[in-house]
């Protein structure tokens, strides 16, 4: 054991002990700080080596853009990671035969065809003779006008070398309200894949399906790969986990990796700010292993600092002035539903998570009505119903609603070990990552 005397540590005039707590004190805030820039549970992932998972839609990316005349429409629920793999698209090729070019825009409400291209044309530029002298200038100052699918193919042709890979990924599409957009943009895609021009689109939005985003054009359906992007699997989230803790020179206990995985739903957004509150927490107490008590920290702090936006909707849903209602209940049920990759659940699957948390038997028709409630203004809209009556099925209108209410179902003492086997594990001391 080592004793620390009370001495004067040289040139810092603090006595021994004071040095030592101040300077664990610093470990602890460097730590703390290290978690924040490691963990992005606000802004996409942007490095190659903090990326986790998503092998299959990389392949297909790889492929797709390899493929002259082939382009891409990236698409899934919100907080799913699709711009985080648009930001990596740059470190996914072998840059030996060729050099990658990535050019990314982001869409806003306002935008239409012209803005976005003038967007990408102001990050593409061209050798100009001006007063006698060649300089490099912006093409977008060759277009103070409307752009048109032809000028974009024309300059598209024109602008790079063969040994060049151009990507263009406009992000955000879904936003852009403009009618004219996607059928001029179904016009470009296909022009550009009937003309074999060196270049790869890649749509990125929030949708349930293609034609979300794109509308029903059959004309482009050759020219353009469908990429779905589901919520994570437990491999690729635990992945994201194991990719930043050793660097923290911490560990974690697998029933408080489990329990981080299983809460956030297939969210990697949820697994960043889980991951990053509790490192700080075991940070804070001088722990080297994070537990499952620094992740209960770490939901307390989640909940507290939740959009209010969030905060409003679960109330108005949850909302009664009688006791016998249930929809706390029955809502923490659909969030424990386990729903496909697209977070689409049925009633059936709603009938466990709700038997264990009011410890008897429930059938469908004991909650109907709740589910009716939830798809109306009264409830916040809080969930969507899909299909046919006898064949509903549900999701949250908010991906990231599902992972708050299952936190407060946990704040509230409504999930225990006998309500929620899901977030319970085999234990073991320690989980080597």
């Amino acid at each position: 054991m080592i004793v620390c005397m009370p001495q004067t540590v040289a040139g810092s005039g603090l006595e021994c002990h004071d040095f030592c707590r101040r300077r664990g004190f610093e470990e602890r805030q460097a730590i703390s700080y290290e978690a924040t820039l490691l963990f992005s549970p606000s802004a996409p992932v942007d490095e190659r080596n903090l990326f986790a998972g998503r092998s299959e839609q990389i392949r297909k990316l790889i492929e797709t853009v390899s493929e002259l005349g082939k382009h891409v429409v990236l698409y899934g629920e919100r907080g799913v990671g699709k711009t985080s793999l648009a930001n990596v698209v740059r470190f996914l090729f072998p840059t030996l035969i060729r050099d990658i070019l990535v050019i990314r825009e982001q869409i806003d409400p306002t935008d239409n065809f012209s803005s976005i291209w003038k967007k990408v044309f102001k990050d593409v530029t061209v050798t100009s003779r001006v007063n006698g002298k060649d300089i490099n200038v912006p093409l977008s100052d060759f277009y103070e006008g409307i752009i048109t699918p032809d000028d974009v193919r024309r300059e598209m042709t024109n602008c790079f070398f063969a040994s060049q890979l151009p990507i263009v990924i406009v992000d955000e599409f879904d936003k852009a309200q403009d009618e004219d957009l996607r059928p001029l943009i179904a016009n470009l895609i296909k022009s550009l894949s009937d003309y074999s021009v060196n270049i790869t689109i890649i749509l990125v939005g929030v949708a349930d399906d293609v034609g979300d985003l794109v509308g029903e054009n059959e004309s482009i359906a050759r020219c353009i790969e469908q990429i779905h992007m589901p919520r994570m699997s437990n491999i690729e989230m635990r992945e994201i986990l194991e990719k930043r803790i050793p660097q923290l020179g911490l560990t974690i206990h697998i029933d408080a990796l489990w329990k981080i995985i299983t809460l956030a739903r297939g969210l990697p957004s949820y697994v960043h700010l889980l991951g990053m509150y509790a490192v700080q927490d075991a940070a804070k107490h001088r722990s080297s292993r994070i537990s499952e008590e620094h992740v209960d920290a770490a939901i307390n702090r989640v909940l507290s600092r939740s959009q209010e936006s969030i905060q409003r909707e679960y109330a108005a849903a949850v909302h009664t002035n009688r006791t016998d209602t249930l929809f706390r209940e029955v809502l923490l049920a659909c969030a424990l539903a386990i729903p496909d990759d697209r977070g689409v659940f049925t009633p059936k699957a709603v009938v466990g998570p709700l038997t264990k948390i009011l410890d008897r038997e429930i059938k469908i028709a004991n909650f109907q009505n709740h589910l009716k409630k939830f798809i109306s203004p009264e409830r916040a809209n809080i969930l969507i119903r899909r299909g046919k009556e006898r064949a509903y099925k549900f999701r949250f209108r908010d991906p990231m609603m599902q992972p708050y209410v299952i936190m407060k179902g946990v704040e509230e003492g409504l999930v225990e070990a006998k309500a929620l086997d899901v977030l319970s594990s085999p234990s073991k001391s320690e989980l080597p990552i």
